[in-house]
């Protein structure tokens, strides 16, 4: 039995400047962000990120049949992959996004609500590309239960999570949320669910999402603060550099 850690880590740099002193995002800036996601994520940086991922996952293609036909059912095993369905699934990592920012929102600690915010972004935006080209590419799954194998959204959500908390918080909040995401990878080529290179270019859409929804896109615009004093009063507009 081989058993594979499938690992994309994510090569970026935490967001310094934030700081739980910025201001939490309000849900109405964050939404009017997702529709343009959509645009900003065609990109040269986004077609780097794939040309990558792209590549990877043609070197796996060679052991694609080879590995699903190696797999092997191992009941200990398969108890210990079986929360890599759970944890890697959208709609568990889309409410992991919504609890951050609730939080953060409720405790006024913008890092929080910021990550929080940017999770959910960085979701909605990997399935919506993920599922175009799952239903337009029609690859069979390894176990033969439809024909939506490519690419992964397990995979694509676990790594936009895992790309945008190293995003905010570097490599100590990083390489766990890699380590998890490799682990749901795994699982789905374990359980035949998925081939090698299926994950393989999941991940990077799920890393091309993060960068384009922290990288590409504004800080959720403009903050209006209120300022007085010398007997006279005003507005403050912060704009937030895109």
């Amino acid at each position: 039995m081989h058993v594979l850690l499938v690992l994309l880590v994510p090569g970026c740099s935490p967001l310094a400047a934030q700081t739980n002193a910025t201001p939490p995002p309000s849900i109405g800036a964050v939404v009017r962000e997702m529709p343009r996601d959509l645009w900003r994520f065609i990109s040269w940086d986004t077609g780097i990120v794939l040309g990558i991922g792209g590549g990877a996952a043609a070197i796996g293609h060679v052991w694609d049949d080879d590995l699903a036909g190696e797999i092997e059912t191992n009941v200990r095993l398969n108890n210990a992959m079986e929360p890599g369905h759970t944890y890697g699934a959208f709609s568990v990592q889309a409410l992991l996004g919504v609890g951050l920012y609730t939080g953060g929102w409720l405790a006024k600690e913008g890092r929080l609500a910021t990550t929080g915010a940017d999770i959910m972004r960085a979701q909605l935006l990997s399935q919506a590309y993920v599922q175009a080209i799952k239903y337009t590419v029609q690859r069979e799954r390894p176990d033969g239960s439809n024909s939506v194998s490519f690419p992964s959204g397990h995979s694509a959500s676990a790594f936009a999570t895992a790309s945008v908390l190293q995003r905010h918080y570097g490599w100590k909040v990083g390489v766990p949320a890699a380590l998890a995401a490799g682990y749901v990878a795994t699982a789905r080529v374990h359980d035949n669910k998925h081939y090698l290179s299926d994950v393989i270019f999941g991940a990077a859409m799920g890393i091309a999402a993060q960068r384009t929804v922290t990288l590409h896109a504004g800080r959720y615009g403009m903050v209006l603060t209120p300022v007085a004093g010398g007997g006279r009063a005003g507005v403050l507009a912060v704009i937030r550099p895109r």
